[in-house]
């Protein structure tokens, strides 16, 4: 995985999401992490559409407003991306020095994911050991994406003067928010945001799946007006989630999040050879849902409980609110990396 050094011991992670940006500041200091800086501004909904960036100058812009209203300390960031053309592959490779891994997995990544070479983007992790047909091979998750997916993201930070110093998927970025305790067993997250949303499979905190939803909370309440700030936007959305605002509606949404939910994990349940799951822990705007986890936990019959990004704050301290369920993903993302700068 990319290993780098930030300055002064702190991270920004920044999240690119259908009708929003999020950026999250955490630093840390003598082994405990505090959230210094945070901010969500509104984006038009055509500027990112299924986790891509399809207006650059308009994504810049509001990139420019949002470090000029938090106030972070550095222009480096964690950035987080997941979109349909991210493919995560579970893979058994032969054991060859770990010194040589890396570079024998490029060579060969082609037999694994269906990207031509020049147009791929890969990251890699090490699961662990297993034992095969011909002795001993490695558990890898190799993690590939488009390049061109990519390149217009990277175009708006460069036109706003930040530096991605780390790209990191969004479910993995999820995964670090929540406490080692709750990633015992099988464990599914759901990410249900504007836009695609994503649930990835993880055993006893390995991943060992994710894939993208197309059911986004702009299914249930897409018709909303953008309005002058995220505060109220916010207001808008607790409205129209509110239980029994829309009540059939909302259940029909619930429903086929439920079914998404299903879909995606049966079959890899099934390669997995395991029987069920743990529980299902949800993040994301769409968690905000008033009703939704009770209604997910009846429809699966499995616990389901919504994230709370602050668990692995180590301090529990913070200068601003990002304890709602869509600042998941962006403290996921600064925490990734804090780990690289130990």
């Amino acid at each position: 995985m990319v290993r780098v050094v930030f300055a002064g011991g702190g991270s920004i992670g920044l999240e690119l999401d259908t009708g929003f940006i999020r950026a999250v500041e955490v630093r840390g200091k003598g082994g405990k992490l505090q959230v210094i800086a945070a901010a969500e501004m509104l984006i038009p909904k055509t500027a990112v559409v299924d986790g891509v960036v399809l207006e650059v100058e308009t994504v810049s812009e509001a990139l420019n407003r949002l470090w000029s209203q938090a106030k972070f300390s550095s222009r480096n960031v964690v950035l987080g991306m997941f979109n349909q053309s991210v493919i995560i592959r579970l893979i058994t490779f032969p054991k060859v020095p770990k010194n040589k891994l890396e570079q024998a997995v490029r060579l060969q990544a082609g037999e694994y994911i269906p990207i031509p070479h020049a147009q791929m983007l890969l990251d890699m992790a090490l699961v662990g050991e297993v034992d095969g047909e011909e002795g001993p091979q490695y558990e890898l998750l190799l993690l590939a994406a488009r390049r061109a997916q990519l390149e217009p993201s990277l175009a708006a930070l460069k036109m706003s003067r930040l530096l991605p110093k780390v790209i990191d998927l969004a479910p993995l970025a999820t995964m670090r928010v929540v406490p080692q305790e709750k990633l015992a067993g099988e464990v599914v997250l759901v990410d249900l945001s504007m836009g695609l949303g994503s649930v990835l499979l993880a055993v006893n905190g390995m991943p060992r799946f994710a894939r993208v939803m197309s059911v986004g909370l702009t299914q249930f309440h897409g018709g909303l007006l953008l309005p002058f700030s995220a505060e109220e936007y916010h207001r808008q959305v607790a409205a129209t989630l509110e239980k029994g605002s829309d009540e059939q509606g909302f259940a029909r949404w619930g429903r086929s999040v439920a079914a998404e939910i299903l879909t995606s994990i049966s079959y890899h349940l099934k390669q997995e050879n395991l029987k069920s799951v743990s529980r299902v822990l949800l993040s994301g705007i769409g968690a905000r849902a008033e009703g939704l986890a009770s209604l997910l936990q009846e429809e699966l019959d499995v616990a389901v409980e919504v994230v709370q990004p602050l668990a692995n704050i180590l301090d529990g301290q913070t200068k601003v609110d990002v304890s709602g369920a869509e600042y998941a993903v962006s403290i996921g993302l600064a925490l990734r990396g804090m780990e690289q700068s130990k």
